[in-house]
């Protein structure tokens, strides 16, 4: 998956789902976009799970310790979304290969067990 810098209104719609100020989204955008899109000095991979961590970092310095339901199921899911992602990878390398290393089931394996944890979490049927 490529990393594609978001557009404004994809940026508000995201902060707006996760209850993320427009403000705060603003200095988001501002704040990553004077960096190249960059984290440290490697290129962002997930924008939407950074603007997240922004979301915990801001209520974390408003005294706003745990974490919401909303914010935390949204993590869910898009931990679940990149573990599917990861299958995938691992399934279609089969198709070109035609057999798996050990490394593969292993990952294979433990993701799987993942992914019906997150399942568990998010209320979905495993």
């Amino acid at each position: 998956m490529r990393f594609t810098v978001p557009t404004t209104d994809e940026l508000k719609l995201q902060a707006e789902k996760i209850g993320l100020p427009e403000r705060e989204a603003q200095k988001f955008f501002l704040f990553y976009d004077s960096k190249g899109w960059k984290v440290g000095k490697t290129k962002m991979k997930q924008w939407r799970s950074a603007i997240a961590g922004w979301k915990l970092r801001w209520e974390e310095s408003r005294g706003v310790a745990a974490v919401s339901p909303t914010t935390q199921a949204i993590l869910h899911q898009k931990e679940l979304d990149d573990v599917i992602s990861r299958l995938r990878e691992i399934r279609n390398s089969y198709s070109v290969h035609q057999s798996w290393s050990e490394d593969d089931k292993a990952r294979w394996y433990k993701l799987k067990a993942r992914k019906d944890e997150l399942k568990k979490l998010l209320g979905m049927q495993v």
